[in-house]
C-alpha cells in the first residue's frame, strides 16, 4: 500500500528537527510578505546557507563576493572601502530577513525535483531525509571555499592586471 506524503509531511522530513522552529518562521514569513528574522543567517551567511545544504546559493554568494577582486583584476576598478564592506553587511542583512524564506524555496524545489524523480512515496520520504537536514561537512567545505578564495584572488588580481598591464605596454 502507498502512503501519499503530505507537505507538511515532507517539510519536516527535509528540515529535520528544527522543522518546529522552521515552519514557525515559514508562517510569520507569509504574514509579512516573505521576511522573518534568521540570526544563524544573518551571522553565519554562508555557513549557514552550506548546513542547511543550499549548495548554488553559496555558490551565487561567492560570486557576489568575488566580483570585487575579479573586477580589479580584468578592469583596474577598485571599490572603495565604503562601498566593499556596506555590500557585505547588505548582504547579512538580506539573509537575515530573508534566509528563512530562502529555505523555504529550496526545500520546496528540492521537494518537487525528489517527487518527479521517484514513483514511491517511501522512495520520496527517504530522498528527503538524505537531502535535506543539515551537512556539517558543507560548513567545511564552505570555509576551505573562504580560505581558496583568500589566498588566490588577491594574488591572482594582482597578477591579471600586470599581465594585461605588459600586453596594453
Amino acid at each position: 500500500m502507498k502512503s501519499s506524503i503530505r507537505d507538511d509531511a515532507a517539510l519536516a522530513a527535509f528540515v529535520g528537527p528544527r522543522y518546529a522552529y522552521y515552519s514557525g518562521r515559514w508562517a510569520l514569513a507569509e504574514v509579512r510578505g516573505g521576511m522573518s528574522w534568521n540570526w544563524a543567517a544573518c551571522l553565519l551567511g554562508p555557513f549557514w546557507m552550506a548546513y542547511r545544504r543550499m549548495y548554488w546559493q553559496v555558490g551565487v554568494y561567492a560570486l557576489i563576493v568575488c566580483t570585487e577582486p575579479v573586477l580589479h583584476a580584468l578592469f583596474r576598478i577598485d571599490m572603495p572601502l565604503a562601498l566593499s564592506r556596506p555590500l557585505l553587511y547588505a548582504l547579512a542583512l538580506l539573509l537575515g530577513m530573508y534566509g528563512n524564506q530562502l529555505y523555504r524555496w529550496h526545500a520546496e524545489s528540492t521537494i518537487r525535483r525528489l517527487r518527479e524523480y521517484h514513483w514511491s512515496p517511501e522512495l520520496v520520504h527517504d530522498s528527503l531525509a538524505r537531502c535535506g537536514r543539515t551537512s556539517w561537512p558543507g560548513v567545511f567545505a564552505m570555509g576551505l571555499l573562504l580560505v581558496v578564495m583568500a589566498v588566490s584572488l588577491r594574488p591572482l588580481a594582482g597578477l591579471v592586471a600586470h599581465s594585461t598591464g605588459l600586453l596594453a605596454g
